[in-house]
């Protein structure tokens, strides 16, 4: 197996540059499949943005509960993890 691999785009080329030469039509078309599907419906956001007064709310319940895992505050606010990180981050 070989160490170096080739990219996508590398391989694309490669088989049209094979599908030219031995004149196979199918490799073109195989060619073609190697291109990404665009996606068809992104996934709704299903957190609360973050206002600045969530935010302090956020904190002053870390605050007053310090020894809550950061998911359990997120469960609290239905937010995410990571909303509660960037609260608790959050500049004034």
């Amino acid at each position: 197996m070989a160490t170096n691999k080739r990219s996508i785009p590398e391989i694309r080329a490669r088989l049209r540059e094979i599908a030219d030469e031995h004149e196979i039509d199918e490799l073109h078309d195989l060619a073609d499949e190697t291109y990404r599907n665009t996606p068809v419906k992104r996934a709704a956001n299903k957190s609360t943005p973050l206002t600045p007064e969530l935010a302090a709310k956020i904190r002053k319940y870390v605050a007053k509960y310090p020894n809550l895992h950061q998911r359990d505050v997120a469960q609290y606010f239905n937010v995410n993890p990571g909303r509660v990180s960037e609260a608790l981050n959050y500049q004034v």
